[in-house]
Order: structure tokens, then C-alpha cells, then sequence
């Protein structure tokens, strides 16, 4: 079992590059200081995820003008021509009540000229909303305030813009964004305190006794007292200290402790280290119902833990008034890179031999999902546990293979089928079998698509060198973060047949004879899934059924098929692959009358890590649209549709006479996001959560089916799709 695991440790990575810095400079959010003004029609400026640009070509940053020693940006204006600048920021993760846009500006030269300074929100709920400010310019002004304030609404977008209208020559500068009173300059440049420490760069310095159970105690406490002041501590929140290297200089102290009284001063004197609380807030949840997770922190208060006095010093860390723009630490949501720079440190020259960074590494995973996992409480063992459980692992393996498959261990343990593990490095190429392998309804695997002349398609995979598939899953189940059976069978299918040999035995039935073959192995590549009858073969335009296939469609075909067929009797939406992510937005204006809620969207908190709050009610259709699709609506799913896919499905649901057809789903719906360990390790995992409306689960169960499909062996076999039989028994039905 060993040695299968750790072949798929240097299969299963993949190299990541390390995010660039965004253009802008590290002067302030919205400096000029090395700014590259873009061209506003330029079609590939949104890669940017933020950047300034405009109209005008001679729009340029002028550093001789200068506002508080920054540079400004010079905007020539006449009376037929108007220019517009603007900075756009991608935003996944900020929240609030209000925004304010302010700055400075200085004109020349003007004549009845006007400036309008904006706010615009491109929020997720396809409104776009603005509020604005303008200013009169005549003659020379010198350096005057402008300031836009609106409500803040969850937005997908900022836009901060300038809009000209007259002859002037006109210089803006230092512009700021303020959430709630709070600088999102931070954003860019939150504090040059974490790199100042170099210290334990290179090692650790950490050298422990034999793991005796005192030790041991004293670990699990530090590691949770440690991740707690990381997300919750207001000097650590902002990134005033390098909170890694803060655990090797304390680490020794603790683990030598001798009992529970010596631990304790020991914390206690830590703790005092980084000053005294002076402010704090109420975090008091007036309404439950907005959450669907509390942090859970009562421990803070155990008397099995700590005594009185750092208990009350520890529950006053917790209601200490902290940053709500930043929490340095907590893992950002994807596609941010531009904005919020890789934080945690990857130490790839660390050796697996160092003690500290074992530990660290532990303390880092097992920390990150107790303050930033949005399903931490559907584990399948409590993750309150499992600190405690791995420890000894992390403590003293045998290898570096055996501690890499330590940390995967650990984070299968969240039952995310978002869950990955990456390493820097590739490894070597694997090799495998071509078979393309389908779950049957009975929990079989049967081969949909083969290659190879020694398996016919239909056949029942039974065995491989002679594990059984039930041996097989059980094998791979510790390493896999699967949210249900389903989706730990379908990933065990992608790599039963993984090996560095060039033969492996297969043992086969078909029909009533098993039997076993030896079948030469390729250099492994995914396998296509084919074999089964084309859609078209069911004759679903004489049926007068349109069929959709969301993972392969283009937008020109969608739009044609929707709206030249608007009146057809049935539509299928075939939604067994990850779709297309612009699929969505089109069959939006075509499915609904009216908007529809469909899903709940949930957001960690940065001032309270842990709790998750409804962020978003998704609402899923146009104002009014009496023209949309009127037949029935079969939307096919199995264990390949996941994530964006379990979403679509679950909004194509909310539409008129529409019924989800096939079987359980992956069970991993959410914004992945992700975060950094030591030795270059990047995790993946699913970050904010996705509910249907009043926290119905969608996590770990799946799109809720409404006719389920039971596929055979002699379905695979022959070639047949369940799901389109089903789909159109469903759709022609006239009940």
C-alpha cells in the first residue's frame, strides 16, 4: 500500500509559478509611483485585476508635478473632448458598510471646466450601481480635496473613476479608497515587518526530546494557542510580526514545560510580549440565521487548559478590535494574487529533517481549515481531534516521503473533493492503462471506453496486481479528499491503474467468467470518456428535444439553439463535465420569467476568523422575460459534476418545469481558494460556501436529484446513456 501511496506522491504534483507583483507600485493602492496607465478600449485590460487606464493616449504620469513627494497623473482636456480615467480592482473578498474614493487634484488653464469623480460597484448580483461628486475648475487651482462616499454593496468590481469635460490641464493625486474608515493601501503594502525577520531563514534551531507525553500535551496547546494569536491577535492581524519564526523562539520553552502551571506562565509571559490589548469590540451575533458557522473558541475558557488569568488574557485577545480591511495571515480568496501577495512563507530549501518546520507545517495545515474551512464541521472525524492525532506523525517520521504523505493524509481529512495537494517539483511520469472507467448503479467498475485489445468495453474491473477494488479504495481513501463515496470511487478510477511498471495484471468479468490479463502499460494520460451512443443516435431533433453538452458548446451555438428552437418540447442540459463558465450567464436570459433565488453564498470573516456569514442571496434570471424556454427542462448529473457545475445545476433547477436527473454529484460547491506550506506546498481547498437558499446543503451530499438514473453493466456494455433514456422519458411524459 506504502509504496503505491508515495508513486502518486510524485505523480499527483504540478510546478506553480510564484505570483508577480501587480503593476502598480507598493507606494499606496491608487499611487502613480510606476504606474502603467492602460488604454480603456483595449480588450485584454481586464487581466488585469487592477490597474489605472484611459481614453486619451496622452493621459500619462507625471513625476516632476508632485503631491506629498508622489507623483501625479496629468489629464489634458478640451471642449470636444472629454477624457475618462479610471482605476478597477478585482474584488472577491472585501466587505463593509461604506467606500470612499478621495484624493487630491490642481488644474491649469481652465475654462468653465467641470470634474466628476465616481464610485462604480459591478456587484454579484448584476446591478451596477455609482454615486458621484463634481468640481468646477476656471483659471489655476492649486491642490484642492475631492471625496465620493456610497454604501458599500458586495461588489465583484470597484471602480473608482474621473470623468473631464472642458479646456484644462488637470493633475490628480494621491487617491485613496477607505472601507469603513479603513485604507485598502494596506492591501498593497500591509506592513515591511514580517520580511525584516530573517532569522530562522535556513533552520529552524529546533531540537526536541523524545516525544514523552508531557511533550506531547504541551505541542497540541501550543499549536492551537499559536494558530488562534495568528488570526486573532489585532499586532498580528496586520502583519507586525513573522508569526512563524515567533513559534521557533518560543517552541522550545513550551514543549519543555513540566506540567500544566509551567506551561501556562510560559504562554502567559508569550503573550505579554506583544503588548496589551487597550481596545476591543463587540462581536456579539444578533442574528444567527445570517451564519451557518461559528469559530469555535470556548477551549479558550477550558480549566483542563489554562487558569484564570490566561484564560481571561486569551478571551480578551479574542474580543480585541481588529483590522476589517486585512487579516494578514488568512488565506485570501483566489484570483487576488495582484492584490493580496502571497503572505505565507513556502521555505523550499527546508529540509524535512528540521523539527521546527515539520511542526510549523502541522500547525500551519490543521490551523488554516479550524479558521478558514467553511464546512469544518461536516468532517467525518472532528477536526477538533486531529491536531492531536497527527502530531506524532509530524513529530519524528522516518523520510520526507513519509511526511509528505503525512500532510496529504491530514488534508483528505477535510472530505473536500476541492482538496489538492501540490509540490514544486514535478515528479517522475507515471504510467497506465487507456480504459475509461464508469460507476455502474450497483458499485461497480465497468469499462466505458477502451484502447486496449485484452479488455473489451463492458468488462467489470475486479482486480489490479491482484488487490481487489475494494483493497484499492481502501488503500487510497487515507491520501483522497473526497466529499462522498461517489466521487472517492471516481478519483480511485483515475488511478487504480497507476504504476511505474510496464505490465500490470488486471483481473476482468464479463458476463459470468472472470479472468485475469497482463496488459502492457503507457506513459499515463487522462483517458477520454467515449462509448457511449452520440446523442444525436437517440433522435432528439425529431423528438423535437435540443440537447446541450455545456462542457464542449460555444457561445454562437448556445444563442442559436435557444433562440431559434425557444418553443421545442424538452431541452437537455448535459452537465456530466465542467462547463463552460460562460454557459451560465447565456441560458440565464433564456430559462426564467422572473428572477429566482437559487443559492446562498457564505464569507469568512476577517475581524472574527471562523464565523461564516450569508454574503450574498444568488438570484438567478432577468427583470422580465415573458418569452423564456416553456418545455421541460432535464438537467443531467453525475459524479463529474462538481463545483461550477454542481452551482449551474442547481440554477438551471430554479427553473420552470426542470427536474435534476443521474446520481449523487461530487459534493464540492464553493469559491476554492488557497494557501501556502512549508517545503514550496500549495493546498487547495474549497474557501467561501454555496448553499441552497436557507443553508439547504449542497457540501459533501451533492445536487439533490430529483429522478435518479440506475446505469447497468449492459448499459456500459452496449454503449447506452441512462441519462438521455431518462431524460427523454421525462420530457415526454405529458404529466
Amino acid at each position: 500500500m506504502k509504496n503505491k501511496l508515495l508513486y502518486l506522491l510524485s505523480f499527483l504534483v504540478i510546478t506553480f509559478a510564484a505570483h508577480g507583483q501587480t503593476q502598480q507600485g507598493k507606494k499606496g493602492f491608487l499611487s502613480f509611483d510606476g504606474a502603467q496607465i492602460h488604454t480603456l478600449s483595449d480588450p485584454g485590460l481586464q487581466r488585469f485585476k487592477m490597474a489605472w487606464a484611459s481614453d486619451d493616449s496622452e493621459t500619462q504620469v507625471d513625476s516632476q508635478t508632485l503631491y506629498g513627494n508622489q507623483p501625479s497623473l496629468f489629464i489634458q482636456s478640451s471642449q470636444g473632448k472629454g477624457v475618462k480615467v479610471q482605476f478597477h480592482f478585482s474584488n472577491r473578498d472585501i466587505v463593509g458598510k461604506t467606500v470612499v474614493f478621495s484624493g487630491k487634484y490642481k488644474c491649469v488653464q481652465a475654462r468653465n471646466a467641470k470634474v466628476r469623480f465616481a464610485i462604480g460597484l459591478d456587484t454579484f448580483l448584476n446591478t451596477f450601481e455609482n454615486e458621484s461628486t463634481e468640481v468646477e475648475c476656471n483659471g489655476d487651482q492649486d491642490w484642492k480635496s475631492f471625496s465620493v462616499e456610497m454604501p458599500l454593496t458586495r461588489t465583484s468590481f470597484f471602480f473608482f473613476r474621473l470623468m473631464t469635460l472642458g479646456d484644462m490641464k488637470l493633475w490628480l493625486s494621491d487617491c485613496q479608497v477607505l472601507i469603513d474608515g479603513q485604507s485598502l493601501d494596506i492591501l498593497v503594502d500591509p506592513s515591511a515587518e514580517v520580511d525584516k525577520d530573517t532569522e530562522f531563514m535556513r533552520d529552524s534551531r529546533v531540537a526536541l526530546t523524545e516525544p514523552i507525553q508531557q511533550v506531547m500535551e504541551n505541542l497540541v496547546v501550543l499549536g492551537k494557542v499559536w494558530g488562534f494569536l495568528k488570526y486573532y491577535h489585532p499586532q498580528v492581524v496586520i502583519g507586525n510580526y513573522n508569526w512563524d519564526f515567533e513559534l521557533f523562539r518560543v517552541l522550545p520553552e513550551i514543549a519543555r514545560a513540566q506540567n500544566k502551571e509551567e506551561r501556562n506562565r510560559a504562554l502567559s509571559k508569550w503573550i505579554d510580549k506583544y503588548g496589551e490589548i487597550t481596545e476591543t469590540e463587540d462581536y456579539t451575533v444578533k442574528d444567527s440565521t445570517q451564519y451557518h458557522r461559528f469559530a469555535y473558541l470556548q477551549w479558550l475558557e477550558d480549566p483542563m487548559l489554562f487558569d484564570t488569568d490566561l484564560s481571561e488574557k486569551l478571551v480578551k485577545i479574542k474580543n480585541a478590535k481588529r483590522n476589517g480591511v486585512l487579516n494578514y495571515y488568512l488565506p485570501p480568496l483566489a484570483w487576488k494574487e495582484e492584490v493580496e501577495f502571497r503572505r505565507e512563507k513556502v521555505y523550499p530549501g527546508i529540509s524535512w529533517k528540521d523539527q521546527g518546520f515539520r511542526l510549523l507545517t502541522l500547525y500551519r495545515l490543521w490551523n488554516a481549515v479550524e479558521y478558514g474551512f467553511p464546512y469544518v464541521n461536516l468532517t467525518d472525524h472532528p477536526w477538533s481531534t486531529l491536531l492531536e492525532k497527527y502530531l506524532p506523525e509530524f513529530y519524528n517520521p522516518v523520510s520526507g516521503s513519509e511526511l509528505y504523505l503525512s500532510i496529504q493524509k491530514l488534508l483528505a481529512e477535510i472530505n473536500d473533493s476541492h482538496g489538492t495537494y501540490e509540490l514544486p517539483v514535478k515528479g517522475s511520469r507515471m504510467r497506465g492503462l487507456p480504459l475509461g472507467i464508469t460507476l455502474t448503479a450497483d458499485g461497480n467498475y465497468a469499462v466505458e471506453s477502451t484502447h486496449l485489445k485484452e479488455i473489451d468495453r463492458g468488462a467489470v474491473i475486479k482486480a489490479v496486481n491482484d488487490k481487489s477494488v475494494q483493497e484499492l479504495i481502501e488503500e487510497f481513501r487515507p491520501i483522497i479528499a473526497s466529499s462522498n463515496e461517489n466521487t472517492l470511487k471516481r478519483d480511485v478510477a483515475r488511478r487504480m491503474f497507476l504504476t511505474k511498471e510496464e505490465e500490470e495484471t488486471v483481473t476482468v468479468k464479463e458476463g459470468k467468467r472472470t479472468s485475469k490479463r497482463k496488459v502492457h502499460t503507457q506513459v499515463y494520460t487522462m483517458p477520454e470518456a467515449v462509448g457511449r451512443k452520440m446523442p444525436e443516435e437517440y433522435e432528439l431533433d425529431s423528438k423535437d428535444i435540443i440537447y446541450i453538452n455545456v462542457a464542449q458548446i460555444s457561445v454562437e451555438r448556445l444563442n442559436e439553439l435557444m433562440s431559434g428552437r425557444i418553443n421545442s418540447k424538452g431541452l437537455i442540459l448535459d452537465m456530466r463535465q465542467y462547463p463552460q463558465l460562460y454557459t451560465k450567464d447565456i441560458l440565464e436570459k433564456y430559462l426564467y420569467p422572473k428572477p429566482v433565488p437559487y443559492m446562498w453564498f457564505s464569507m469568512n470573516s476577517k475581524k472574527y476568523p471562523g464565523n461564516y456569514f450569508l454574503d450574498i442571496k444568488g438570484n438567478v434570471g432577468p427583470k422580465e422575460n415573458p418569452d423564456y424556454f416553456k418545455g421541460k427542462i432535464a438537467i443531467l448529473v453525475n459524479e463529474g459534476t462538481q463545483s461550477f457545475g454542481e452551482l449551474s445545476s442547481i440554477a438551471y433547477r430554479a427553473a420552470p418545469r426542470s427536474a435534476v436527473i443521474g446520481t449523487q454529484t461530487a459534493g464540492a460547491n464553493g469559491h476554492i481558494g488557497y494557501f501556502f506550506l512549508p517545503y514550496g506546498i500549495k493546498i487547495n481547498y474549497t474557501m467561501a460556501g454555496a448553499f441552497y437558499p436557507n443553508w439547504g446543503m449542497n457540501q459533501r451530499v451533492g445536487v439533490k436529484i430529483d429522478i435518479p438514473v440506475v446505469q447497468t453493466v449492459e448499459d456500459v456494455k452496449y454503449g447506452e446513456d441512462a441519462w438521455i433514456k431518462k431524460a427523454i422519458e421525462y420530457i415526454l411524459d405529458e404529466r
